[in-house]
C-alpha cells in the first residue's frame, strides 16, 4: 500500500509507526491513517499512484504560499519535538513526538511539490513558560488551528489542483491533531 501524498510505503513492518498521533489505530489488517503523514485510508492506494506536482508550471503566488507552508509545518514540528521533553505525561510526550515527525514529513511533502531543495532555518523559540501539559496541548491546539486556517485560506489561491488536493488532505489531517488534543487533555 502506497500514500498517494507523501508517497511513503506502508507496510507490515511501519504500519503503526507514529500511532500515539492517531485517535484511531492502524492494524496490520485495516489502516485507517498514513503512519508517516497521517491522512486518511482514502488517500492510499494499492498501486503505485502519488500526487506530483510540476513545480516548474507553478505560479509565484502558489510557490509563495509552498514555501511558507513548508515553514509552518517545520515551525509546529519544532514545537512538538520540545514540548515532547517538556510534557509531565508520558502519553502526552509520545504523543507530541509522534506528531513532530507527521509535522515535519509534512514540511517534506510542500518541499517536493514546490521544487524546493533546502530546509529553512527558523528561529529557536522558548516555551519555558508553558510548564504544564494542559498548556502545552492548548499551544498545540492553537496551532493545529493555525494550520487548518491557512490551508483553508490558501487551497483556492494556489494554481494547481493536485496542490488543492493535498493542501484538503492536509486539512483533515490537522482538524484530528486538534481532536487529539482533545483527547490527551483528558488524561
Amino acid at each position: 500500500m502506497k500514500c498517494k501524498i507523501c508517497g511513503m510505503n506502508i507496510n507490515e513492518k511501519n504500519y503503526d509507526f507514529n500511532s500515539f498521533a492517531f485517535i484511531n489505530k492502524n492494524s496490520i489488517n485495516n489502516i485507517v491513517y498514513c503512519p508517516f503523514c497521517g491522512v486518511s485510508s482514502i488517500y492510499l492506494s494499492g498501486d503505485d499512484e502519488v500526487i506530483e506536482v510540476d513545480s516548474k508550471k507553478l505560479d509565484i503566488n502558489t510557490l509563495r504560499i509552498l514555501d511558507h507552508a513548508v515553514k509552518l509545518e517545520i515551525f509546529n514540528g519544532e514545537f512538538y519535538k520540545e514540548a515532547a521533553k517538556k510534557a509531565k505525561s508520558e502519553e502526552v510526550s509520545k504523543a507530541f513526538q509522534a506528531l513532530s515527525k507527521i509535522e515535519i514529513f509534512h514540511s517534506k511533502v510542500h518541499m517536493g511539490l514546490g521544487g524546493f531543495t533546502k530546509t529553512p532555518a527558523l528561529t529557536k523559540i522558548n516555551y519555558d513558560k508553558y510548564d504544564s501539559d494542559e498548556a502545552l496541548l492548548k499551544l498545540a491546539k492553537e496551532r493545529e488551528e493555525h494550520a487548518v486556517y491557512y490551508y483553508e485560506r490558501y487551497k483556492n489561491e494556489v494554481c494547481d489542483e493536485n496542490v488543492k488536493r493535498v493542501f484538503q488532505a492536509l486539512i483533515e489531517v490537522e482538524k484530528e491533531h486538534i481532536e487529539l488534543t482533545y483527547e490527551y487533555n483528558l488524561i
